[in-house]
């Protein structure tokens, strides 16, 4: 399962939504509680034209996660020893030695054994 690159994405996103959760509530535990009042409408859609500018910031970072998943899953280019970029077409010789080489990889360590330096 920790072998999917999907999974790997999802994986490398905790540590962003964490942050986020932990900045957002610090944040709101911060600002005196006026201001909690209006945080509180504009979230719940009762903040006026506030309510659209915080949606767009929203919208921005909603798309930068689906770009970001986009960019990991998509087939990357290999660039060979002499320099030149070649998007995935790799010669027999060279596709059967790469193949060699994931299994070797893939099936000695884990994503959680990587992560740990192992």
């Amino acid at each position: 399962m920790f072998q999917n690159i999907a999974v790997q994405w999802l994986i490398r996103r905790v540590p962003e939504f964490a942050g986020i959760i932990v900045t957002a509530v610090t944040f709101y535990n911060s600002i005196p509680p006026h201001y909690q009042d209006i945080l509180i409408k504009v979230v719940s859609g009762q903040g006026g034209g506030l309510t659209v500018s915080a949606l767009i910031g929203f919208v921005l970072w909603g798309y930068a996660q689906v770009i970001s998943y986009r960019s990991t899953v998509k087939p990357q280019a290999v660039v060979e020893e002499n320099g030149h970029l070649v998007t995935n077409t790799l010669t027999p010789s060279k596709e059967t030695e790469v193949s060699k080489a994931v299994e070797n990889v893939s099936s000695k360590k884990t994503l959680l054994e990587i992560l740990l330096g192992k």
